[in-house]
């Protein structure tokens, strides 16, 4: 790898751009690789099918809107501008807030609208070939000379050595905000305001804070968390040292190919139970609930809509599958298509985020509702996160996620409100949403406190 990382040194390339320096690895697990190394920035990503997996270590370069443009088309160009010509596997990978002009909480600080980043080292796994690569940016002067010294800097310092075990916190203490009383009076104020009709559905967000007796490693719950989940997209931002924001999302908002656009409407949840006859029960009930295949049906109905519109074919399915989790169910429906015109992944972002999955329905009234209503920064909760390539780019919906500060984790869950809904279960779907935390806390042999 550091024979790669001279020889690309030695060469002149073009100047504000990504050059990759790559060389086969041996077949190491790329979250325990990741676990291993040492430093504050570190990133992770992984399909929700295992074929792809990415550990990251250190910045090759990496865009906010502290030097990045303003606007998510300027944004998208500069990043292919930045990326290596040809079929490259070099890829950005980030996310957006929420809502980039709504809420400053001081715990966000690091992640701004938007941020981007090529890391400096890759450890990536995909289909069974593990590489190890390198992100060095050129210079203006097409150099990239000083990008080589910090790659080969942590080459060096490169572990291939078993993490240990961090330590695990013994207790934790608990806080919901809104609180259940709070919560609940914020459904039936959405329920009130479903009354004149302009607004039909609105998502409304919780943040529970557990604070533990230490510091938490965030690649320590990552990987707990990677463990107690399926059939998810997991992922870690940690671009400084004492914040992380992970999740295990089973959410896709949108995978672009070339031409080929998918996406899927995710809505109406169930848990499961222990004993095989009660979790099929839950399952049937869950296909048959009215308000669940309601709340459903409109997000599906908002992605046919907008599929109608980009694309010249479209395959959907006709009917709502389960999804089964392992702590919970949702209803699913796949959609596909082929792109009319030239591939538009800005455009594709802000005409798909946020769904009403996220959101509500219709989008600006949801989202002004929330604005006024819901006094939680969501950060980059619920938001798109993922990667960009020079020719595909693939985000999912940063549900099922927290924020690692110090010694707190912050998880965050929403519940889809519509006519129907009632405010008791709607508080006991969030409980259901967020046992895969829950369990990681406990596998930490966490106490519960009060």
């Amino acid at each position: 790898m550091k024979k790669s990382v001279a020889a690309a040194a030695a060469q002149p390339h073009p100047p504000g751009r990504l050059i990759r320096a790559a060389a086969p690895a041996a077949p190491v697990s790329p979250p325990d690789w990741l676990a291993a190394q040492s430093g504050s920035t570190q990133y992770y990503w992984s399909d929700r099918h295992g074929a792809f997996e990415m550990a990251g270590i250190g910045e090759g370069d990496a865009v906010s809107p502290a030097n990045g443009p303003e606007g998510w088309p300027a944004l998208f160009t500069l990043l292919r501008d930045r990326l290596p010509a040809g079929q490259s596997p070099a890829r950005y990978y980030g996310g957006f807030r929420f809502q980039p002009r709504h809420g400053r909480a001081s715990r966000w600080r690091d992640f701004s609208g938007y941020r981007f980043v090529a890391p400096l080292i890759e450890l990536h796994r995909h289909r069974g070939a593990t590489t190890l690569s390198a992100n060095l940016m050129a210079d203006g002067g097409g150099g990239v000379r000083d990008a080589a010294e910090r790659a080969l800097a942590a080459l060096d310092r490169m572990s291939l050595e078993p993490a240990q075990k961090p330590a695990a916190p013994q207790s934790h203490t608990r806080e919901d905000r809104p609180d259940r009383e709070e919560w609940e009076a914020m459904v039936r104020r959405a329920l009130d305001a479903f009354a004149d009709g302009a607004l039909r559905k609105v998502v409304l967000a919780r943040e529970t804070r557990f604070v533990t007796d230490t510091a938490l490693d965030p690649v320590a719950v990552l990987r707990r968390l990677i463990r107690n989940t399926r059939h998810s997209f997991c992922f870690c931002f940690h671009p400084a040292e004492d914040r992380a924001f992970l999740g295990a999302s089973p959410e896709r908002l949108f995978r672009r190919a070339g031409n080929l656009l998918e996406s899927e409407a995710l809505a109406g949840t169930c848990g499961r139970d222990p004993d095989p006859a009660a979790d099929a029960a839950l399952a049937a009930g869950l296909l048959s609930s009215e308000k669940d295949r309601r709340e459903q049906a409109m997000v599906a109905d908002a992605l046919r809509e907008l599929f109608g519109h980009w694309c010249g074919t479209v395959t959907m399915d006709p009917e709502p599958a389960l999804l089964t989790l392992l702590h919970c169910r949702h209803l699913l429906t796949r959609i596909s298509g082929t792109l009319r015109g030239p591939a538009d992944d800005a455009a594709l972002l802000a005409a798909l985020h946020p769904t009403p999955a996220e959101g509500g329905g219709p989008r600006r009234a949801a989202l002004d509702w929330i604005a006024r209503e819901e006094h939680v920064d969501r950060g980059l909760y619920a938001a798109p996160v993922g990667w960009i390539a020079a020719d595909s780019a693939e985000f999912c919906v940063a549900i099922r996620s927290g924020l690692v500060k110090g010694n707190t984790l912050t998880v965050y869950n929403g519940a889809g409100i519509v006519p129907g809904s009632e405010p008791a279960a709607e508080w006991r779907e969030i409980e259901t949403k967020m046992r895969n935390f829950i369990r990681v806390l406990r596998h930490d042999g966490t106490r519960h406190g009060t």
